[in-house]
């Protein structure tokens, strides 16, 4: 019981290696024997372990709670991604709305790139002569 209590106040700390830790060792499994089954080595794992409250990377703390069958909430992560409902159609609607999103850009650049010209009416291209700049020609 004062094991669940450590393991929630590291969580509630954000020091996400220290609920790997403590978890790990609950289960009685190595950093070794974590590590082989994360594809990580074990000094990776100590290093995650030591960590503290700086960043972890989401995919290794994933498959971390997920070896470890703890909620990925402990180790900072969601729970899952909320579903929205499943359409037949998906796929097509995603590609009107993208054909839609590229028709709008392209008209509201269009007039940049009328003529060769920028909005200011210079001509688009080089800056300085062809000598190049300070040549004096």
């Amino acid at each position: 019981m004062q094991q669940t209590a450590r393991i929630r106040e590291a969580s509630r700390r954000g020091d996400y290696g220290r609920v790997i830790e403590l978890v790990r060792r609950d289960r009685r499994m190595t950093q070794l024997q974590l590590g082989q089954a994360l594809g990580m080595s074990q000094s990776a794992v100590s290093r995650l372990e030591k960590r503290g409250t700086g960043t972890y990377r989401t995919d290794a703390l994933a498959a971390a709670a997920a070896h470890l069958d703890i909620a990925p909430e402990l180790v900072g992560l969601s729970g899952g991604r909320p579903r929205s409902r499943a359409r037949d159609d998906d796929d097509m609607h995603r590609r009107v709305l993208l054909g839609g999103a590229v028709a709008a850009l392209r008209l509201s650049t269009a007039g940049y790139r009328r003529r060769g010209r920028c909005r200011t009416g210079r001509p688009a291209g080089p800056r300085w002569p062809a000598g190049g700049r300070g040549s004096g020609r």
